[in-house]
């Protein structure tokens, strides 16, 4: 996008297109090729490599707290990931590359169950490739090669029906003959008991290897090191820290169970409702450039975290505006809210003021390290798998919509919140809190509480850096990776992710109260191309 064009102009055609195709699939039952008979009785045991290990009783494994609480029918969540290939994909090839790669790990060959004790547990089984890997039939080539095909594809398979607990939860949707940059793509759909994004951004590395060097795994973005030795810390520094720590825990704590008991976001057109997680999605998704955000967040001195969290509030900003067809910044706005009571859907209006508006997000909190590429190397042996799982804290982030002069105030903003975060407990608390009342109470409280608070949020944010070299899988390079999430109660989800210098910012939002995911994703592009421009403005005022 040039620095000189203005707000976004919707492209009606895209979105035309979009719908057609959206439309198209809903009428469409997603049809799959089922395997002959021949095929699904001679499915490979990948666990028992021997007669005697076949005999030895199955190894459990506990079900993590956050596993058991993505089973419940209110909290039954999806990640899916969507893999851009540079050529169209062999079937044959790809489900023998599966077989050697993803289907070797523990938890992609296990099926969920109790054991005599009644607790849930991951028990190895035999897989069948043919059972898990589908191409979808039923579509004309210039369906496939339509504009935002995949997109809407996708959107659609948010809907589809829960996976069978009976076989490994986890399916892989081959679309060859896409239009763009990508011939095929791959929609790797996961259930989140599974693992995090993390733990399955883990996984894919593992099982790509480097376009340049085939024989070497990717790299990850790490966390810079100061390169200053810190001097040691006296007792009155320790301690100190130790009580800024403190303090910036009660205060996120304090937080969080007020938003339990009644602090609630303003009701905009954005916020979600009872039921949301069921209601049909839309999905759209943007590309920019990583070194736009790196030159805002060196302006600010800042993470990329922060000038994330920064455009969310400014497209928003502009996203909101831009709805309600007015230039002012502080005048009231009267909206239309949808909300579900008892199965029938209702509307309420609400009058908004954007200076005084309350929106936050739910972000997730890795609360393990990243891993290391040793571990990375190892993982399909089982030597970083121990910490593979649902690992996940929860931060209720607070997104500044106001109007700034500065578009950078909306970046320095989202940093004062994120440096009190990472000085204090709060993610942490949650995972052991959450685990500790799933022990004592059972997943479906603990499910119920999570939909109240969710619902007392406005939306879900999550991010999960990719390689920073060109990967390929089964010798066939990946242009794209982007991923998303389904099921839960949110009507916004905004996911980020990293790829050899470029990042996906992807949307995925309840139809009937964000029709237009792409006006959105492309607001936040804006947003951080005026950063941009405000950066290198003050630059050349400098010199």
């Amino acid at each position: 996008m040039g620095d000189n064009e203005g707000p976004l102009k919707v492209n009606k055609k895209i979105e035309s297109a979009a719908y057609e195709v959206s439309s198209l699939l809903r009428l469409r039952r997603i049809a799959t090729t089922k395997p002959d008979a021949a095929t699904a009785v001679s499915s490979t045991n990948f666990f028992s490599a021997t007669e005697e290990a076949a005999e030895e009783p199955p190894e459990e494994e506990p079900v993590t707290p956050c596993g058991r609480l993505f089973c419940e029918p209110n909290m039954s969540c999806y990640i899916m990931c969507i893999l851009g290939f540079k050529n169209l994909i062999n079937l044959p090839e790809f489900k023998q590359a599966l077989k050697e790669t993803l289907v070797k790990h523990k938890r992609f060959h296990s099926v969920m169950t109790k054991n005599a004790k009644g607790i849930d547990v991951w028990v190895a089984t035999e897989v069948d490739i043919d059972a898990h890997v589908f191409e979808p039939s039923g579509f004309l080539e210039e369906d496939l090669a339509a504009p935002h095909f995949v997109e809407a594809y996708v959107a659609d398979l948010a809907s589809a029906p829960p996976m069978s607990f009976s076989r490994p939860l986890w399916a892989c949707h081959i679309l060859n003959g896409t239009s763009g940059d990508a011939a095929a793509h791959m929609v790797v759909r996961v259930h989140h008991s599974l693992g995090d994004g993390t733990s399955l951004m883990s996984l894919l590395l593992a099982c790509t290897r480097r376009v340049d060097q085939p024989n070497m795994l990717p790299s990850v973005p790490a966390k810079r090191k100061n390169l200053k030795a810190d001097p040691p810390s006296s007792l009155l520094s320790s301690l100190w820290k130790t009580l800024i720590l403190v303090r910036n825990t009660m205060i996120g704590l304090s937080y969080y169970f007020a938003t339990i008991l009644w602090v609630k976001d303003s009701d905009t057109r954005i916020k979600g409702h009872q039921g949301v997680e069921r209601a049909p999605k839309s999905l759209m998704y943007t590309v920019i450039d990583i070194d736009d955000m790196r030159l805002v967040k060196d302006a600010v001195n800042g993470t990329i975290n922060d000038v994330l969290m920064g455009i969310i509030g400014a497209g928003l900003h502009q996203y909101l505006e831009e709805s309600r067809g007015k230039n002012t910044k502080t005048d009231g706005v009267t909206q239309i809210q949808p909300t579900m009571q008892n199965g029938v859907s209702s509307h309420r209006k609400t009058t908004l003021n954007l200076s005084h508006l309350r929106i936050r997000a739910t972000a997730l909190q890795n609360t393990r390290m990243t891993p290391g590429l040793q571990e990375l190397a190892t993982m399909m042996e089982g030597g970083s798998q121990k910490q593979w799982g649902n690992r996940l804290g929860y931060l209720i982030f607070p997104i500044s919509v106001q109007h700034f002069s500065d578009p950078l105030d909306h970046v320095r903003a989202a940093k004062r919140t994120s440096d009190r975060m990472k000085a204090s407990l709060e993610g942490a608390f949650t995972y052991w809190s959450g685990a500790l009342l799933m022990a004592m109470t059972g997943p479906p409280q603990v499910a119920r509480l999570t939909e109240h608070t969710t619902l007392q949020t406005t939306m879900a944010v999550s991010n999960v850096p990719g390689p920073m070299e060109p990967v390929m899988f089964g010798g066939n390079p990946i242009v794209l990776i982007y991923p998303t999430a389904a099921g839960q109660p949110s009507s916004l989800s905004i996911l980020f992710q990293s790829y050899v210098g470029k990042a996906c910012l992807v949307a995925m939002t309840a139809r009937d109260l964000i029709p237009d995911p792409g006006t959105l994703c492309q607001c936040m592009a804006d947003a951080l191309q005026e950063m941009k421009r405000a950066v290198i403005s003050r630059r050349q005022d400098l010199n």
